[in-house]
């Protein structure tokens, strides 16, 4: 079995091969222990000074909300593609869509199954969803090309996660943490996904791939981390805490501010990820829009109302 420390450094090489020697350098000089803690209730993974514990079980969940947020797409995009041409309210659209209900109840039920992971002190009495691989599986012994984009995105997911949990390292190790803790949430959000797209445009210069698609791939996975973020986030937390933003808050920071071309995969692949977050929390969506950026645009905003 692979060590963890050596797992979660090899989940982000993978992840950034462009910042490889950055990424050797935070090892040499914060020489964070990463360690696997025994399975409990809730979600399990934090930083200390020096230190990021997990447990299993978390990353179980972790995975199976990024697999399941990649099928949002056969659930949701029908109908925001729908209303963008036709331009009716999106609410209609979706009451318009005669195969959205089985779709829609396969998703909520992959959904409730990481609810439930989270929820037990251990999975092993959690039936595992039989459209979703198991997280140890390997990439290339994955069905098709759909898992294996699903695999990647899910990586990159947790590796924002694996990141954000490195910045609170960094701040605890340099004694400059912000004052409010809320703030350096932000800022470890804010770090995490700098550290992931500033230099994507070397990485595709050196594997031969345009700089949008490139992006557009590393974007996705973040926004598939926003999403994780608020699954696994209590709801009694959603609105914020002493020491956590509003998880609204959080999701804006990843994912506000894009600069990808309108016809980007991102913005249908983003706009299906959050109308999953308002349909689960059973919200109107009476909202129209031209184009998915726009969409996305509007249910970022209203996810704080």
């Amino acid at each position: 079995m692979v060590e963890a420390g050596n797992a979660v450094k090899a989940l982000l090489l993978g992840a950034t091969p462009e910042r490889k020697d950055e990424i050797e350098s935070l090892w040499d000089r914060y020489a964070p222990i990463i360690s696997v803690v025994e399975d409990g209730r809730g979600v399990n993974i934090c930083a200390s000074k020096g230190r990021i514990r997990f447990d299993h079980k978390t990353l179980e969940a972790i995975w199976l909300l990024g697999f399941n947020g990649w099928r949002s797409i056969e659930t949701y995009s029908p109908s925001i593609i729908i209303s963008g041409i036709t331009g009716w309210p999106l609410e209609d659209a979706l009451r318009d869509d005669d195969e959205l209900a089985a779709f829609e109840m396969d998703y909520k039920s992959r959904a409730n199954s990481a609810r439930s992971i989270i929820e037990e002190q251990s999975s092993i009495h959690v039936t595992w969803p039989q459209d979703v691989p198991r997280p140890e599986s390997e990439r290339n012994a994955l069905n098709n090309h759909q898992e294996m984009a699903a695999f990647d995105l899910v990586c990159l997911a947790t590796a924002y996660v694996f990141l954000h949990e490195l910045r609170h390292v960094k701040f605890l190790s340099d004694g400059d943490c912000p004052a409010d803790r809320r703030e350096e949430e932000i800022a470890c959000d804010v770090w995490a996904r700098s550290f992931l797209t500033d230099k994507v445009g070397s990485y595709a210069q050196s594997v031969g791939q345009t700089f949008s698609r490139v992006l557009d791939k590393r974007s996705m996975g973040i926004a598939l981390g926003a999403m994780i973020l608020h699954e696994i986030t209590p709801e009694s937390a959603r609105w914020g805490t002493a020491e956590y933003p509003p998880i609204t808050t959080r999701i804006q920071a990843m994912i506000s501010g894009n600069s990808l071309a309108k016809e980007s995969h991102y913005w249908l692949f983003t706009a299906c990820l959050l109308v999953g977050i308002f349909r689960q929390a059973h919200r109107q969506l009476p909202m129209y829009a031209p184009s998915t950026n726009e969409l996305v645009e509007q249910l970022t905003t209203n996810l704080v109302t």
